[in-house]
């Protein structure tokens, strides 16, 4: 029961922490990215010349943006939630504080990855409110889901990553783009190509899912969820494995 209630203590310091650090920094360039997607569309220049304010944009154009911006929020959100999730206190020494107490670093970084997923999820529900608001109301009882499915898709391969080395962040953006590369190039080869390239994450399909939830399609693909929260799943559970037998101590 002593050990519960600390890990409780410790994940919301984890979400505080999340919060503080990461949770503003995905809100800011998030926004960011969406004012650059929207003035093209306003001032013409994505819609030949035709100009819009905000009231007057087609609701087909908003879903579209909607989904736009739902796939950067999850791009960009799992890579701040996980980048140095445990590279960083292997680098830094912090480990050596926060096991100085008899908790076990598997069960430690479980909680930190549940805590930054409940952020991420905190962080996605704001920008929505703030999208209704400022833009047009688009809900959808799969937004909750989705995101909670593609945070554990992506977030899962961040935190393996961060178990093996430090350039954890650099890593899951290589991964992404060689992913999204290689399933458009040769995802559909026989050959030993084709074959090589299902060993990676199909990230690219997580669209799928946001244009769902934008409700630009009325077809729900659970192949997609069920494929990238697996692969997300299991990268999870190698990465626990891996704190289970090796030492953070080890460079």
């Amino acid at each position: 029961m002593t050990r519960k209630a600390r890990l409780g203590r410790y994940f919301w310091w984890q979400f505080h922490d999340y919060m503080l650090h990461q949770a503003p920094a995905t809100a800011a360039i998030v926004t960011m990215y969406a004012y650059l997607t929207l003035m093209p569309i306003l001032n013409g220049s994505r819609t030949n010349g035709r100009r819009f304010d905000v009231a007057t944009l087609p609701m087909p154009v908003v879903r579209e943006l909607f989904a736009d911006l739902l796939a950067s929020v999850m791009l960009l959100g799992t890579l701040f939630a996980t980048n140095g999730i445990v590279a960083t206190d292997r680098k830094t020494g912090y480990y050596r504080f926060y096991f100085a107490k008899p908790v076990s670093a598997p069960r430690f970084y479980t909680n930190a990855f549940v805590a930054n997923g409940a952020g991420l999820l905190t962080v996605s529900l704001a920008l929505l409110v703030a999208f209704a608001l400022l833009v047009r109301p688009v809900w959808s009882l799969s937004f909750i889901p989705v995101v909670a499915a593609i945070y554990v898709a992506f977030a899962g391969i961040g935190f393996l990553l961060s178990t093996i080395w430090r350039f954890d962040w650099l890593s899951l953006v290589s991964v992404a783009i060689v992913s999204s590369l290689g399933w458009g190039m040769w995802g559909e080869d026989p050959g030993i190509r084709g074959w090589l390239v299902h060993l990676l994450p199909p990230m690219h399909r997580a669209a799928d899912l946001y244009v769902y939830v934008a409700g630009t399609s009325s077809s729900f693909s659970w192949t997609t969820q069920i494929w990238l929260t697996g692969y997300g799943a299991a990268c999870f559970l190698i990465g626990l494995w891996i704190l289970r037998t090796r030492s953070l101590a080890t460079q």
